[in-house]
């Protein structure tokens, strides 16, 4: 049995919201330790639940919290507040630029499909004239069609 694409929306239930939570919280922290040993790279992974608690993971083993934090200087917490606040600046910099350009892209196809419609509109009329217009030379005693009525194509007779 395949899996369905879920709506990115809020989880309304509060059970169904913080089993989604824990799961995919471990998922992350699985995929963050995984792509640590397989490309040998530096990860830190921080995240805050709904209730404020903290989960983290630290690619290099030292923690904030725990025997390690004793470590740390003041500088060391200063230049770590510092990196953190100027990641946070990109990352909403860059998340601005990515909305920002989505919503011209919506606006710019708000406006295709405007241009779309008003030229079905102007073809509808078309046809619509164009029906009428193939039934009055029908009638009318002096004009022979002389391929089909889809070409519409005329001749005087004389």
């Amino acid at each position: 049995m395949g899996r369905k694409k879920v709506e990115m929306k809020r989880i309304e239930d509060k059970s169904s919201r913080q089993v989604t939570f824990s799961k995919r919280r471990n998922g992350l922290i699985k995929k963050a330790r995984e792509l640590t040993v397989l490309c040998d790279v530096q990860i830190g992974v921080i995240v805050f639940s709904n209730s404020g608690k903290l989960y983290e993971f630290c690619s290099t083993g030292r923690q904030l919290e725990g025997p390690n934090c004793e470590q740390l200087s003041v500088t060391d917490l200063i230049k770590l507040e510092n990196q953190f606040a100027a990641a946070l600046t990109q990352i909403r910099a860059k998340k601005t630029e990515l909305m920002l350009d989505f919503i011209k892209a919506l606006h710019n196809k708000e406006i295709m499909l405007k241009e779309d419609n008003v030229h079905l509109e102007r073809e509808m009329e078309a046809m619509k004239n164009g029906v009428g217009m193939v039934k009055r030379l029908r009638t009318h005693p002096n004009l022979h069609l002389v391929h089909s009525p889809q070409q519409a194509t005329l001749s005087l007779l004389q």
